[in-house]
């Protein structure tokens, strides 16, 4: 008889557990999925498709003083990602213009500085540079804590460990 209590009460597990299982799935994939009038993914409020009738630009003419052939407005292109330089023309002290404008920066970014050796090291562009090493032409003058100051024909940049931009 012991048996048959150990039997019988291993069976009831198995069906409880079976019906535990049949319940969580019908409740997580079938219940609430019947048909209903409002579509799925419509928030309530907002407004439905709305219907454009088509319009025939054949034969319409373009405002006074564009091109006939909207081709013809091309703006020059300029690469989005690349760092806008100073095109300005240098200025003496009464204002006038002096020699020819400034060469663009090269793209340099700071993306970490590492201290605490015999000499310190910024990473710029993906490189590991020391003090008087160069990249892009820029001479590393010097490494601080939160910043790398950058030397080429006289003129100075210092990258900012905080927030990588050229001042």
């Amino acid at each position: 008889m012991p048996m048959e209590n150990r039997e019988r009460a291993k069976l009831f597990i198995v069906i409880g557990l079976a019906v535990i299982f049949i319940l969580v799935g019908y409740f997580r994939f079938f219940h609430g999925k019947g048909v209903s009038p409002v579509q799925p993914n419509v928030v309530a409020g907002t407004a439905g498709p709305i219907a454009v009738p088509a319009i025939d630009l054949k034969g319409v003419r373009p405002a006074a003083g564009l091109p006939e052939n909207v081709s013809a407005l091309h703006a020059p292109l300029r690469n989005i990602f690349a760092p806008a330089g100073n095109t300005s023309v240098p200025e003496s002290a009464h204002g006038e213009a002096v020699g020819a404008p400034q060469k663009l920066l090269p793209a340099l970014q700071l993306t970490g500085i590492i201290i605490g050796g015999k000499r310190p090291l910024a990473i710029i562009n993906g490189r590991f540079l020391r003090q008087g090493e160069a990249i892009e032409g820029f001479q590393v003058l010097s490494i601080a804590r939160n910043q790398v100051i950058l030397s080429a024909d006289g003129r100075k940049v210092v990258l900012n460990v905080l927030d990588g931009k050229v001042k």
